[in-house]
């Protein structure tokens, strides 16, 4: 930063006269001599500090990958599954829960569910837009659930009676459409299967009603006598019907649940298909490799953060700190200390199933111990793993959350590091205005000491000329 002093022009100053000394460069170059140590001292601790940051910038991003590559795991499902297979997709499709025992099943789908469809006669109205009267109508199903349909004035046409079963029922669509012979009205039933089949609709008309709405009629007769109203069933409801290992099984839609135990069939056409289910094998070992391989990963990008070079005699930013030295010992112990739930269980740490620490704190898995433990102790492993209280990982959810969560340990560091770098700066503003203050106590005192020499010339000057001045005479 340019002083006061090295503002001023290039030209002989009255601070010079006495001694004939550059003292404006000896001053500058006197405060620059004490200010180096300072300034030198803050550079390096800000790059210390800058680095630190950005290593702990790398911890957070390294930790999150590893929590992102591990989400998943605290699911039992990561580690005891079950297989469906379908010999016929387009016939079956078929899931199943956890726990639903294997074996085969022979399944023929003979008739899949369907919805109703009702339709006014062909030719009954001649104009959509015709008034056909107001009052009611109450559209009842196959369980006997019955819906108010309320037509007033201005919806007693087909096309007003559309738009107010449309809004005032449940399930139900109706449209419009003309076949060439005049408009029709259609109801169709949203849901598959008799039981949400149209069973009939009758109208009621009051006194204060008028026109007449009984074509609008279905399924309603007098003894004896044939039903009166336009509608006819265009396409009569079907519930699905499929044969399951010899037993016919009826499900109003096309989704059959219970028929097999824990498996859920979705019809999708007539046919034959195998239904297989069976044990998902080698599930377990496969996740728990990669969560010591995740682990692994992460443990030596943090070792790398914290590392030493004998060669260059140079340490990584975060070697020897608290934090990371704190977060891997919280993970370590979240991935190797005993489940507490599983105590006096053959099966209750990572120990059991072949893992080891390394002394970089990696693991080590050995394949074979892990696999006839697995086969052993499914139930224990998935315990192990999945326990809510106290499993691995659950342990390990808390600690990552509590090191890269929003206000995490790594945030709360690097917030802690960021006002350091604040209080350099500040210090570099003190360090300027100190320097400014040196800088014109030693101008003062050079100037001070040239006016006193100029003194002690002028005098030996005039002592000169009288020495002279005797010796003449």
């Amino acid at each position: 930063m340019p002083t006061a002093l090295d503002q001023m022009p290039h030209m002989p100053s009255q601070m010079d006269v006495g001694t004939g000394i550059d003292t404006r460069k000896m001053v500058q170059d006197l405060v620059q001599a004490e200010r180096a140590p300072t300034e030198k001292r803050l550079a390096n601790r800000e790059e210390e500090i800058q680095e630190k940051i950005s290593a702990l910038g790398q911890m957070q991003s390294t930790i999150s990958e590893f929590r992102e590559g591990i989400s998943g795991l605290a699911d039992p499902g990561a580690y005891s599954g079950i297989e469906v297979d379908s010999s016929n997709s387009s016939a079956v499709q078929a899931s199943a829960e956890e726990g639903a025992p294997a074996g085969d099943h022979d399944v023929q789908v003979e008739q899949l569910a369907r919805g109703q469809r009702i339709a006014t006669a062909s030719g009954a109205f001649e104009d959509s837009s015709d008034p056909l009267g107001t009052g009611r109508m109450v559209i009842a199903d196959g369980q006997g659930q019955e819906q108010l349909v309320r037509i007033d004035e201005d919806q007693a046409t087909l096309l007003g009676i559309r738009d107010a079963i449309n809004e005032q029922t449940e399930g139900l669509r109706a449209s419009v459409v003309d076949d060439g012979a005049g408009p029709r009205l259609a109801i169709s039933t949203e849901e598959t299967g008799q039981q949400n089949a149209i069973q009939q609709i009758r109208t009621e008309q009051g006194e204060e009603d008028e026109g007449d709405l009984s074509l609008l009629q279905f399924g309603v007769a007098a003894e004896g006598q044939q039903a009166v109203g336009a509608f006819e069933q265009v396409q009569a409801a079907t519930d699905a019907v499929a044969t399951i290992d010899g037993m016919q099984v009826t499900r109003p839609t096309n989704t059959i649940e219970g028929a097999i135990d824990g498996v859920t069939l979705e019809l999708g056409e007539e046919g034959r298909s195998r239904v297989t289910v069976r044990q998902q094998t080698g599930l377990a070992e496969e996740n728990i490799q990669r969560l010591v391989d995740s682990y692994n990963q992460v443990r030596s990008q943090l070792n790398q953060l914290s590392a030493y070079d004998p060669e260059s005699e140079k340490a990584a930013p975060l070697q020897g700190d608290s934090t990371l030295s704190n977060v891997e010992s919280r993970l370590s112990r979240a991935i190797t200390e005993p489940v507490g739930e599983l105590a006096g269980q053959p099966l209750r740490a990572l120990g059991d199933l072949g893992i080891r620490t390394n002394r970089d704190g990696t693991l080590d898995l050995d394949g074979a111990q892990m696999q006839s433990m697995a086969a052993e102790h499914p139930e224990l492993l998935t315990e192990l793993m999945t326990n809510p209280e106290g499993g691995v990982m659950a342990r390990l959810e808390s600690v990552l959350e509590e090191v890269v969560g929003r206000d995490g340990v790594i945030s709360m560091r690097t917030d802690g590091l960021e006002s350091r770098l604040e209080r350099i700066d500040d210090d570099r503003q003190r360090l300027d205005r100190r320097m400014e203050r040196r800088e014109e106590q030693l101008r003062s005192q050079f100037s001070r000491m040239d006016q006193r020499v100029a003194e002690l010339n002028q005098t030996s000057e005039f002592i000169k000329q009288r020495l002279d001045a005797t010796n003449k005479n």
